[in-house]
């Protein structure tokens, strides 16, 4: 049963996702830490921005993907934070599922750093080294984006749709829109994006917060980075 206020219903969902996407597209060209770019016939032509500094593209992130939406949807639209999905939550069970996923995380960053794309494309700072007194300032730095990430996709766009398409709408409409801002990744990493998505979407619905889940999806990719920077 859903418990939504019923000025909530006066939110039109299409307003969110539209946020979203100008927020994607921003973030996508604009503040990339590498280039995009078309190879074909005519040679080939970058289709993105010169890449920014990679401290630049996590503060970037941090404020397009996470804050923008985080202050449209708060006195835009007048939802409280719970309800975009940025409170505690039930944290018992938040616990629960960082004991299980942050293993599962560590995990999937060693079999990915297998990976030849992987390997090209992380770090996203060339110039990190395995040293710790580097290495945890950058991965701290990194919080700010895989934070954002979640705020945007399991937050607004997951915890704000749920009581006006349904959750399950909204879980698949945010892990679609997650997919799509992975192109230009890793093949693997963008199939994976799929599933994971999903999940990611059903725990914080479970939890009823983003941030057990942002704490999973960063170990990911920090354990990523760490095994690819030591192998």
């Amino acid at each position: 049963m859903s418990h939504a206020r019923p000025d909530l219903m006066k939110v039109r969902p299409e307003a969110l996702i539209l946020i979203a996407s100008i927020a994607l597209v921003v973030f996508h060209y604009l503040l990339r830490a590498d280039t995009i770019a078309t190879v074909s016939a005519r040679g080939s032509l970058s289709m993105t921005q010169p890449p920014v500094l990679p401290y630049l593209h996590f503060i970037g992130a941090g404020i397009i993907l996470g804050v923008v939406p985080v202050l449209v949807g708060r006195f835009g639209f007048k939802l409280r934070l719970s309800e975009l999905g940025l409170g505690l939550g039930r944290w018992r069970s938040g616990l629960i599922w960082l004991a299980i996923g942050i293993p599962l995380a560590v995990i999937a960053g060693k079999i990915g750093s297998g990976n030849l794309q992987s390997r090209f494309v992380y770090p996203l700072n060339p110039e990190i080294r395995p040293e710790l007194s580097l290495f945890i300032p950058y991965a701290l730095l990194q919080f700010l984006y895989f934070a954002a990430w979640e705020v945007l996709f399991r937050g607004v766009l997951l915890h704000g749709l749920k009581d006006r398409i349904g959750a399950g709408s909204a879980n698949a409409l945010q892990t679609a829109l997650s997919v799509i801002a992975h192109f230009g990744r890793p093949f693997a990493e963008t199939l994976s994006a799929v599933p994971g998505g999903l999940v990611f979407g059903a725990v914080s619905l479970k939890v009823r917060s983003m941030w057990y889940v942002a704490i999973i999806h960063w170990t990911v990719g920090i354990s990523l980075d760490w095994f690819i920077l030591t192998s």
